[in-house]
């Protein structure tokens, strides 16, 4: 059974993220800091703010895969 208070990275597909978190440490870490600060500012506003800066740090993450999981 799945816990339901965790999530996979979106990044290395590591499993066990908070659901309060959107990567594990080293993936939110290598995800520019521009698009961190944006999801960090929105997340406080929520709404279509917050589900943009998702979206925009989702991609990012899709056009920069990473070479195998994190460790």
């Amino acid at each position: 059974m799945t816990d339901p208070t965790t999530h996979t990275c979106p990044s290395c597909n590591r499993p066990g993220v908070a659901r309060e978190l959107l990567a594990c440490r080293p993936c939110w870490f290598r995800l520019p800091k521009p698009y961190r600060d944006a999801l960090n500012a929105a997340h406080r506003r929520g709404g279509p703010a917050h589900r943009a800066a998702l979206k925009a740090a989702l991609g990012w993450y899709r056009e920069h895969p990473q070479e195998e999981a994190t460790t």
